[in-house]
């Protein structure tokens, strides 16, 4: 993968990260995990981060989510794209989430959601633009993913 800003620091680096980089219209969301079923939670929780300044409240509401593709590129894609209409739809942000099954191709979730006071960034989908999803080059057995948000 291309260099970009540093990721989150967590100091554990055990733990997942991501960082997020902003394009003319467009953040790049770059993430690191030790499995499939967490780079999806983390995902969410950048995406959340990005929506909202307050991306975990009180006042949850859950909501149960399925999501399907051919590829796991794709799911990660579908993945976002269904949090950003729930976004819309509910007016709520999904900061908090539990991926029960990740495979390639299938997804299911719990998502905690709930009404933010400060919004911060609106998404309107994820991009196919610089998509990845593969084994991380410096960290053996962990994903690593790339994937660009039109905001």
């Amino acid at each position: 993968m291309e260099e970009g800003p540093p990721l989150k620091d967590r100091s554990d680096v055990r733990r997942p990260r991501h960082s997020l980089a902003a394009h003319t219209s467009e953040v790049e969301l770059r993430i690191e995990a030790p499995d499939l079923t967490t780079l999806f939670e983390e995902a969410a929780r950048a995406l959340a981060e990005l929506m909202a300044e307050d991306a975990r409240g009180s006042e949850t509401v859950d909501v149960r989510v399925h999501v399907e593709a051919p590829s796991r590129e794709e799911l990660l894609v579908r993945w976002i794209d269904e949090i950003v209409f729930l976004t819309e739809v509910h007016k709520r942000v999904y900061g908090d989430v539990r991926v029960e099954h990740a495979d390639d191709q299938r997804l299911v979730a719990t998502l905690a959601g709930h009404v933010p006071e400060i919004p911060r960034t609106a998404v309107k989908a994820a991009t196919w633009h610089r998509l990845a999803v593969r084994d991380h080059a410096e960290r053996d057995g962990w994903l690593e993913a790339r994937v660009v948000l039109d905001v």
